[in-house]
């Protein structure tokens, strides 16, 4: 039976000494070279009948490292329960070089999360925030709906001016050449909008349908395609049609545009979503609020290993992001110290919160049943056409990491509403508009 020696390092760092005795040894190795004599193939020797002296001579360091491993493989876990520790990460393993005569010896160095003594969730003070949604909230997103929703007569004969939409077809040659990215067929263009190169556009301004015109331009000297940047291009381009803006003269013929009956409907629906986004707005002014005042009565020391394997999740999320949005990290940002700082304070918030969410869910008896989550499923499927929901909530079922995602989600604003109604606070109600004009200066 193996012995297990606990010996403390500090910060919620241990070792684990663990010492197998000399009968397992041999056992595991005699199980090591039974395998391998039927598996031996050697001058003299008929398969399976090397004497196992000969093996021993032959393969006697291979035999100890198989048989080490093996060791190892069976007693890492038992050792980890016999300690009584959880680990927080994955513990770091050390096979001493030098073994004693008799049985073997390994450790294991294991990092716990740290413990905590939650305090009176009552004692704390922060302010709860509600936002609400004025009538000047709805005016704003239906003045935004006129400027933004245009259709595009196409004229025959228009000669393009700053708004309209023209479809073009272009050839790019740098040098006499083509170049990658630099060919469209049916793109669509609304002069003025600046989503071409610098000085494009222009150019087109005063074409007509069926109008050929070579546009010169020199590519900025910071264009995301380094290949490209500071070099002159010339662009055969065709106009292939011109299209006036037709925006909507009242609000009934804007609500017909976006497919309601009349500007009450339109009204009714954006202020059914504006709802939503207050109530999420005041939800998560409110828990951020309530998580800072949690952490501030909390002093939480941890451990090194457990914020470096944060940060190193942390920094590979951030990467992802990046890529799944177009962008390129930068060769050097992963050295830039400030980047590091800003992911190390972005580990410790997060795994402190942790500990703390999960003394709360204990103290409170917080848990989530199925009930819950498919309600949740059932609200975010509304994002989605109603013949595609069903879809979106089997899909999401079928996701181990999405459904913990929910789980967990749901837990957490549990705990922000069992502080919430458990702590002293203050309540502070703004409209929505200055909400999200605060959000855009932060």
């Amino acid at each position: 039976m193996i012995q297990t020696e606990v010996k403390e390092l500090g910060n919620h760092e241990y070792q684990v000494h663990v010492t197998v005795p000399q009968g397992e040894y041999d056992r595991i190795y005699n199980e090591q070279l039974l395998k391998l004599s039927r598996q031996a193939k050697l001058p003299g020797f008929r398969p399976g009948k090397t004497p196992p002296a000969h093996l021993k001579q032959q393969f006697g360091p291979k035999l100890h490292e198989d048989t080490v491993s093996e060791l190892v493989q069976s007693h890492y876990v038992p050792a980890i329960e016999s300690s009584g520790l959880i680990p927080a990460v994955q513990p770091i393993l050390d096979v001493p070089a030098m073994q004693p005569a008799s049985g073997f010896e390994f450790t294991m160095r294991v990092t716990t999360w740290p413990t905590v003594e939650l305090k009176d969730v009552s004692s704390l003070k922060f302010d709860e925030t509600i936002v609400e949604v004025d009538k000047s909230d709805i005016d704003s997103v239906i003045e935004r709906l006129q400027k933004s929703q245009v259709k595009f007569e196409i004229e025959a004969d228009r000669a393009a001016e700053t708004g309209d939409q023209l479809h073009i077809d272009f050839v790019g040659v740098i040098d006499g050449e083509e170049f990658d990215g630099g060919k469209g067929e049916d793109v669509p263009l609304v002069l003025g909008e600046g989503r071409f190169i610098p000085g494009f556009e222009e150019q087109l301004v005063g074409k007509s349908a069926g109008d050929e015109v070579n546009i010169d331009v020199t590519f900025p000297a910071d264009y995301q395609a380094a290949h490209l940047a500071g070099k002159a291009a010339s662009f055969a381009t065709l106009v292939k049609s011109v299209g006036k803006p037709v925006r909507a003269e009242d609000e009934d013929a804007l609500a017909r545009m976006l497919g309601f009956d009349d500007a009450d409907a339109l009204r009714a629906d954006a202020e059914e979503r504006l709802n939503e986004e207050a109530a999420q707005a005041s939800f998560s002014a409110t828990r951020d609020a309530a998580l800072d005042a949690l952490l501030a009565a909390h002093e939480i020391t941890l451990p090194e290993a457990l914020i470096e394997q944060d940060m190193q999740e942390t920094t590979r999320r951030i990467l992802q992001n990046m890529k799944q949005q177009g962008m390129e990290a930068p060769a050097d940002m992963l050295k830039d110290e400030a980047f590091k700082q800003e992911v190390r304070i972005r580990s410790e918030r997060g795994l402190k919160l942790s500990v703390l969410l999960q003394k709360v869910r204990e103290a409170a008896d917080l848990s989530v049943d199925d009930i819950q989550i498919n309600a949740e499923l059932d609200r975010q499927s509304q994002q989605y056409p109603e013949e595609q929901r069903e879809q979106f909530k089997t899909w999401i079922r079928g996701q181990k990491d999405q459904m913990a995602s929910v789980r967990e989600s749901l837990l957490e604003r549990k705990c922000i509403e069992y502080i919430v109604s458990e702590a002293k606070t203050k309540t502070i109600t703004k409209a929505l508009s200055d909400w999200q004009a605060e959000q855009e200066q932060a």
